[in-house]
C-alpha cells in the first residue's frame, strides 16, 4: 500500500517479505527514489499508520485517537 511518501509492504512469511523488500526497494533504485533506513520498519508484526494499528488479525483506530475523542467535554452553547 501506498500512501504520498509511505508504503507498506504485506507478507504472508518472513521469506516472502524479503522478497517484496528486495522487489521494491529494486524499483525504487530503478526510479532514482531515496530510502531513509531511520524511518523505515521492516519486518514487524504491527506496526501504527494513519492513526490505525495494523496486524495480520484486524485494522483498528489508535487507541490514543478514540480517547481523545471519548474525552471530549459536552457542549454547553446552543448554536
Amino acid at each position: 500500500m501506498v500512501y504520498l511518501d509511505d508504503i507498506l509492504i504485506f507478507s504472508r512469511s518472513f521469506n516472502e517479505h524479503k522478497q517484496h523488500l528486495n522487489e521494491i526497494l529494486s524499483i525504487l533504485a530503478k526510479a532514482n527514489f531515496q530510502v531513509n533506513p531511520d524511518k523505515c520498519s521492516i519486518a514487524v508484526q504491527e506496526i501504527d499508520f494513519l492513526s490505525h494499528r495494523i496486524n495480520e488479525q484486524c485494522i483498528k483506530p489508535n487507541g490514543d485517537k478514540i480517547k481523545a475523542i471519548v474525552d471530549l467535554p459536552a457542549p454547553t452553547t446552543l448554536k
